[in-house]
């Protein structure tokens, strides 16, 4: 991950960087969406076993290069999608997309349907906890439909910066 400790006007897409890097390590530090995304059983909030292994780049990913194995459960993408530039400020107000893909042999869980479950936790963690490079927040501004292929369906969430008054 950059960091950005500069604070320039032209950092901008450091600052996207970082929060994109926030948004996984987020993702990937809540158990019952990890849960979600591992076991691929009609019961996976029931598993009484913790998911340990890091899941960022792997089935939490920030590349449109997926490194998926059909066994392994649903996997996650965010990507910068949009952004416009202010003329004033040269601050980038930009579009976070979050697609969430889940084999379609596994959408249906005991709680319901997984990727409605994945995508409930996602956006109450952007909502209540996540922190954002200078001020910048999220707010869920739609979510549609998406498919990756025949196996993969789910939803993509957009995100759009808000800026702070």
């Amino acid at each position: 991950m950059i960091l950005n400790n500069n604070k320039n006007e032209l950092d901008r897409f450091l600052d996207v960087n970082n929060d994109i890097y926030r948004i996984l390590t987020l993702l990937n530090g809540n158990q019952e969406l990890k849960k979600l995304l591992v076991y691929t059983d009609k019961k996976p909030l029931e598993n009484p076993k913790a998911v340990t292994k890091d899941l960022r780049d792997k089935q939490i990913s920030r590349t449109p290069i997926l490194p998926y194995d059909e066994d392994e459960g649903s996997i996650i993408v965010v990507s910068l999608i949009d952004g416009d530039i202010a003329a004033k400020t040269q601050t980038l107000h930009g579009t976070i997309s979050i697609d969430v893909f889940t084999p379609g042999n596994q959408w249906i869980i005991n709680e319901g349907i997984r990727p409605l479950q994945i995508v409930h936790i996602i956006d109450n963690l952007i909502y209540k906890d996540l922190k954002q490079t200078g001020g910048v927040r999220y707010r869920l501004n739609e979510i549609v439909t998406a498919q990756l292929s025949d196996v993969l369906i789910g939803y993509r969430m957009i995100f759009e910066s808000v800026m702070d008054d």
